[in-house]
């Protein structure tokens, strides 16, 4: 058994990333292979959740000349990207844990030339070296997320330095660190301002309790990287941004040295006794411009938005999707659910209200690119009519749906019985003026024919039959986040 001293001169003291998907303490991996596309689906009972149903992994592969139900929309035009996590030959300690496979339909002319499932050719990619070697930037899987930044597709995880991968094949490039700029991990979930041009995004760590906003000009240059101490070494996964402002979350999902030690695979814990707080500061702000404002212990994983009140601009508000716990028994334990909830963050008075907006169980909030950071009508996301699981899973999320922030109305899109929905992203229209002019695509998992298809809703009238079905080959194991790159 390590002591806590040999565990930290063996990780590193930089904080530039954590557990990723090789164990710290023990174990390693095998290199993935192609598996039958026709298999059965995977229900090994002795196996966790995550390894089981449409969650356990499949082999690279690819199709052509798809077939398409209905008619697909000659303005939707490019690619459609879905990234998650798909380890063959090893069975991963926690769901968030996979090497990274991207999962593309090109659509173009109303018709779908192509699917590919590729792996992102990461260091770590079936990786069986020292499970001791301490992590870098660049030994991660690049499992979480996608995005389209400068023509360039760069696939994230809050871990590292981001992969970048072609749009023409979907193979790896490899790490892109902003012309050798940024020295730290990247979350998965950067906001790009529609009106400056301006990507923003922070990274975090663990060994060290702190986080570093970073600030990236309309040409692609990082021009501010701002440290931020923190009490506590926390995980943060989401953040916001408004006009002018950043919105950060210090909530109490706490890095665990003592189970990182013992060879947890994912060693963070749930501890409300450390409190929680929202921190706002300018976008071009320094550390000291923080100001940091308690609130009741929650944790939040996704947000749709923040931005300034109309009215009074002090105020900030912030849609997420807020649990008010998670993880009690162990980091594997989804069995708490979240709700869309609104934070209304008084900067002037130095308090936080909350909202909460709908009380459906609900995750993978997504709005219109072009609103990000200001006042918005619409936003969407997942949503179910089942319950939460015993053995700790996610419900099987069986509707979109449709926020409507100026009526306070819910439109729903329904699956049928047996059908299960990943992130449901919105992809405007080129030609549209509306704020849901466009396309919602989401894959679909179908238990009946044990295969995928990628759905295609109109945002304006979500609830009607989807506008087109592009039929897969084979199943899509339910991953994390998308993007679109539009045609050039």
């Amino acid at each position: 058994m390590l002591s806590r001293r040999s565990f930290l001169q063996l990780a590193g003291l930089s904080g530039a990333g954590f557990v990723s998907g090789v164990p710290l303490l023990g174990g390693c991996r095998t290199q993935a292979v192609d598996s039958p596309l026709t298999e059965a689906l995977p229900d090994d009972p002795s196996k966790p959740w995550w390894l089981r149903q449409n969650y356990a992994p499949v082999g690279e592969s690819e199709a052509h000349d798809l077939e398409v139900v209905g008619a697909l929309p000659p303005a939707l035009a490019g690619l459609y990207l879905r990234n998650g996590p798909n380890s063959l030959g090893v069975d991963t300690s926690h769901w968030f844990l996979g090497d990274g496979m991207v999962h593309g339909v090109r659509l173009e002319g109303g018709k779908a030339p192509w699917y590919r499932a590729r792996y992102i050719k990461t260091e770590a990619l079936g990786a069986t070296g020292d499970a001791l070697a301490p992590p870098t930037l660049t030994h991660h899987q690049a499992n979480t997320s996608i995005l389209v930044h400068q023509k360039r597709v760069l696939c994230l995880e809050e871990v590292g330095l981001p992969y970048q991968i072609s749009s023409d094949d979907l193979s790896t490039i490899g790490p892109y660190d902003f012309s050798q700029k940024l020295k730290t991990a990247m979350t998965a979930h950067p906001k790009l301002d529609p009106l400056t041009g301006e990507l923003l995004f922070f990274g975090y760590g663990v060994f060290e309790p702190a986080l570093t906003y970073h600030r990236v000009d309309a040409k692609g240059v990082l021009v501010q990287s701002e440290k931020i101490p923190l009490p506590k070494a926390v995980m943060m996964h989401d953040f916001q941004v408004t006009a002018t402002h950043v919105v950060f979350m210090d909530l109490p999902i706490l890095f665990d040295i003592d189970l990182a030690i013992s060879g947890s695979g994912f060693p963070f814990r749930w501890a409300p006794e450390n409190g929680a707080r929202i921190g706002v500061m300018p976008r071009t702000g320094t550390a000291a411009d923080v100001k940091w404002i308690e609130i009741e212990p929650c944790f939040v994983f996704h947000t749709w938005n923040a931005f300034h009140d109309p009215k009074n601009p002090a105020i900030i508000h912030l849609d997420a999707i807020r649990y008010t716990s998670i993880w009690e028994k162990n980091s594997s334990d989804f069995n708490t659910d979240g709700r869309a909830h609104r934070f209304s963050i008084d900067t002037a008075a130095g308090k936080v209200g909350l909202t909460q907006l709908d009380d459906h169980i609900a995750e993978f909030p997504r709005i219109s690119p072009r609103q990000q950071g200001g006042v918005y009508r619409y936003g969407y996301c997942l949503s179910t009519d089942g319950v939460v699981a015993a053995d700790g899973s996610l419900p099987a999320f069986n509707h979109v749906a449709k926020y409507d922030h100026q009526t306070g109305k819910r439109q729903l899109h329904a699956l049928a019985a047996g059908q299960e929905l990943d992130e449901a992203m919105f992809v405007a229209d080129p030609a549209g003026k509306g704020e849901d002019d466009g396309w919602l695509l989401a894959y679909m998992f179908d238990h009946a024919d044990n295969r995928s298809q990628l759905l295609v809703l109109d945002a304006a009238e979500i609830s009607a039959p989807p506008v087109a079905r592009v039929l897969l080959p084979h199943r899509v194991p339910h991953g994390f986040h998308g993007a679109f790159v539009p045609a050039s």
